[in-house]
């Protein structure tokens, strides 16, 4: 009796284990980065907060010290109410990969400017390296490249995006900007399965 050879191995129905498949499939499968950005919009609050958690540390030292009533509740209260006040003003930020030939086009709007192009020449001259042309205005390509990526929240026209991002601070503005450009020119690579998570997957007899 002849022992019939499985279709995985002629070549007959679908392989065992399914492969890449055409460009096609390839294709409707790419996800372009994604990161979400905090940011929050009560700046002052958030400054406070470190104040306060040092004001705590020193008097939690202080009541364990002295035979006083203790203080470290009320400023571990005021603490509290602080974060909480924060926590109400973060709003997160959706950031999303724009293709390469949009970035490329979104990019060459922007070039940079002559001031931008004889600084980077001076820089390259002190450190005796080539010179080279900045890639872009990083004032004009900022808001360009974090408006074409924002998924949420929406943004209902271009005169409310900037008028939004005129009314952030420097460091607010770099929050939205450096993500942008990670998320545009980082690579996406998960790493090494966790051996943690196998780990405990073993412990309780799951694969």
């Amino acid at each position: 009796m002849t022992t019939p050879i499985p279709e995985t191995f002629t070549g007959r129905g679908a392989p065992a284990t399914a492969g890449p498949g055409t460009l096609a499939d390839i294709t409707a499968r790419i996800q372009r980065p994604r990161e979400r950005v905090p940011l929050y919009l009560d700046s002052e609050t958030a400054s406070q907060i470190a104040d306060a958690e040092a004001a705590l540390e020193r008097a939690r030292e202080y009541d364990e010290t002295t035979n006083l009533p203790d203080t470290a509740p009320d400023i571990a209260r005021h603490l509290r109410d602080l974060e909480d006040q924060a926590e109400a003003s973060r709003v997160v930020f959706v950031l999303q990969a724009v293709p390469h030939r949009h970035y490329q086009k979104l990019r060459a709007q922007c070039p940079p400017t002559d001031k931008q192009v004889e600084a980077a020449a001076r820089a390259a001259e002190a450190a005796g390296q080539p010179a080279g042309d900045p890639a872009f205005d990083p004032d004009a390509f900022a808001p360009v490249l974090v408006r074409a990526q924002l998924l949420e929240p929406v943004v209902s026209s271009d005169e409310e995006f900037t008028a939004f991002w005129e009314e952030l601070s420097d460091g607010q503005l770099n929050q939205l900007w450096s993500t942008a450009l990670t998320v545009q020119l980082g690579v996406t690579d998960p790493g090494p399965k966790s051996e943690l998570a196998s780990e405990v997957l073993r412990s309780f007899g799951l694969s």
